[in-house]
């Protein structure tokens, strides 16, 4: 086995304990030591991979990104010909499902960020990863500034819609899949306001046949990487 490969798996078992431990306890309050006793590897060792407790729980939250997204483009894929806001609202409510047995985690974390701002800013920062990693998923480039903004959006939505979803106890999540509607809606609106659901990066050719249409302001050619989410 590599070195690589031996430091790897020893991530993965160290951030499934801390997020074990995160049901239960704050962040500030999880030890390493415990963490390693818990993964079953030497305390120094631990602390030598780790890093800290902050980025083993970044890490299992990557790998429950991951996971959501690849579960996600298999049902997008067996859906077949479906618009990219359809593909969003799905990945988005099966991220939600990934996530329903862990809500003690997100609640921990939420009250964490409150009282650090650093661990905030990082929670942020994972999150606007996650959405970026979705929305090329599902077939958004998120190229430029306008990409970025869509990422933005998106991560908004998800954080209006956590809201609803820590509460929400009925058996299919119907709640937040309403949620999220009613959220993408609302930021599909803001988005065309400010222009950031148009087309800009399309192919030549269709560049070639919607020039005089972008140069009087009107909308960009059909649904592609960028476009309007419909």
């Amino acid at each position: 086995m590599s070195g690589n490969s031996t430091q790897s798996e020893m991530m993965d078992r160290l951030a499934e304990a801390a997020w074990n431990e995160l049901a239960t306890t704050s962040p500030r309050h999880i030890h390493i030591d415990d963490v390693a006793a818990a993964a079953e590897i030497p305390a120094a060792a631990a602390r030598a991979v780790s890093g800290s407790i902050t980025a083993l729980i970044l890490h299992q939250l990557a790998m429950l990104d991951r996971q959501a997204v690849l579960e996600s483009l298999a049902d997008i894929e067996d859906a077949g010909d479906v618009s990219i806001r359809e593909k969003i609202v799905e990945a988005l409510m099966h991220r939600f499902e990934v996530y329903a047995p862990h809500k003690a985690q997100i609640i921990q974390l939420d009250a964490a960020a409150r009282r650090d701002p650093a661990l905030g800013l990082r929670l942020l920062d994972s999150l606007g990863q996650a959405m970026r990693m979705m929305l090329r998923m599902v077939g958004d480039d998120v190229a430029g500034l306008a990409g970025e903004a869509r990422v933005r959006g998106v991560a908004l939505v998800a954080m209006q819609v956590a809201r609803v979803w820590k509460t929400d106890d009925s058996a299919d999540l119907s709640t937040t899949l309403k949620e999220i509607d009613a959220r993408l809606t609302r930021a599909e609106e803001w988005g065309r306001t400010l222009r950031v659901l148009r087309d800009t990066h399309s192919d030549a050719a269709m560049h070639d046949t919607s020039s005089e249409g972008d140069a009087d302001g009107g909308d960009a050619g059909p649904s592609g990487p960028g476009s309007r989410y419909q």
